[in-house]
């Protein structure tokens, strides 16, 4: 191992054990921990008593640990604005972090009282059944202002002479989290850096609204299906990049002018390469990628943030069932009147 190398493993080393320890401990210190999912409890408020329900409530001047409190951008790693885009995002220090959207209803997110570093190492040790193996290519899973522009795009496609198959629109958290393994937990290469791509967003009423797509082009027509998506007002990552065939549309109403002028006051979040799972603002060194998912498989090894419990059933109660009181028997019938008495 390089000086370089063993110089980055040390703090990552230590900070793994910690980190279990402190999501497992029990709060008084005293006693097992409970290790149940269902001992997760909700985010208590900041030490400062920050509670910020709205973004007029921040002061003239907020504070970077105010504006985590107002996202609940919990763990300590980097928040801010996405380099390339007005949406505010977190980026947890992990081997191989992601870079999650926070903020926009509607996204996946950790659950109460969980730090983003927690909710990744969940996910990486999360089985998933072959429900997740399902595609939606569906039009009406969209967002219709994404849709109506998609409609546009897909015709002008067609008359410039541009093959594109679309191959995916809306995309459940389950299925995302399951790209996200790759490369990490499971084998092959980095598919995805982000547990909150625009494919998993859903509306107020919790229906999905996907605002990405996945187009099979040609190479050779990528350049023209780019520049076309531009033209009807969708964003790409270009024909050079690592998913030429993915077309989004960010939800710009999510956050206000007066949050996005707040949030340029922090410092930009950079992106998480496809190619070595790392911030795009890291030089790259010989032999990288394998370091890093050597030191993602030793702590998937260690961290056990949720750690595994036996489910006993409670045993059912057994039921006996009632009898009925006896009742005395009925009165015997009255006698027959005479005939001035019957009626007809």
């Amino acid at each position: 191992m390089t000086p370089v190398f063993r110089a980055a493993l040390l703090p990552l080393l230590c900070a793994a054990p910690l980190a279990a320890q402190t999501a497992a401990a029990p709060p008084n210190g005293s006693g097992p921990p409970d290790t149940s999912r269902a001992a997760v409890r909700p985010a208590a408020p900041a030490p400062n008593g920050c509670t910020i329900p709205d973004i007029t409530k921040l002061r003239r001047n907020p504070t970077p640990s105010e504006l985590r409190c107002r996202y609940r951008a919990r763990g300590p790693g980097r928040f801010g604005l996405l380099s390339y885009l007005d949406v505010p995002v977190y980026q947890p220090r992990t081997p191989q972090p992601g870079t999650h959207i926070v903020g926009v209803p509607g996204m996946p997110h950790p659950l109460p009282g969980e730090s983003y570093e927690q909710w990744e190492w969940r996910v990486l040790r999360s089985t998933f059944g072959p429900g997740v193996r399902g595609v939606h290519r569906e039009m009406q899973l969209l967002d219709p202002v994404f849709a109506s522009r998609l409609v546009q795009f897909e015709r002008e496609l067609r008359a410039r002479g541009v093959r594109a198959v679309r191959r995916e629109t809306w995309r459940s958290p389950e299925r995302q989290a399951y790209f996200f393994q790759q490369g990490r937990s499971r084998p092959g290469p980095i598919s995805t850096t982000t547990l909150t791509s625009w494919h998993n967003r859903v509306d107020r009423m919790g229906r999905p609204a996907a605002r990405a797509a996945d187009y099979e082009v040609a190479p050779r027509d990528l350049p023209l299906f780019h520049q076309i998506a531009a033209q009807v007002g969708i964003e790409g990552y270009g024909a050079d990049s690592n998913d030429p065939g993915h077309v989004y549309l960010p939800d710009t109403d999510a956050a206000a002018g007066m949050e996005i002028a707040v949030l340029r006051l922090l410092p930009r979040v950079p992106h998480v390469t496809l190619e070595t799972g790392r911030p795009s603002d890291e030089t790259p060194i010989p032999g990288m990628p394998n370091y890093w998912r050597e030191l993602t498989s030793l702590f998937l090894s260690r961290w056990v943030a949720f750690p595994a419990v036996e489910v006993r059933p409670v045993p059912t109660p057994r039921l006996t069932a009632l009898r009925a009181p006896k009742l005395p028997p009925p009165p015997p019938p009255p006698a027959p009147r005479g005939r001035r008495g019957r009626r007809h």
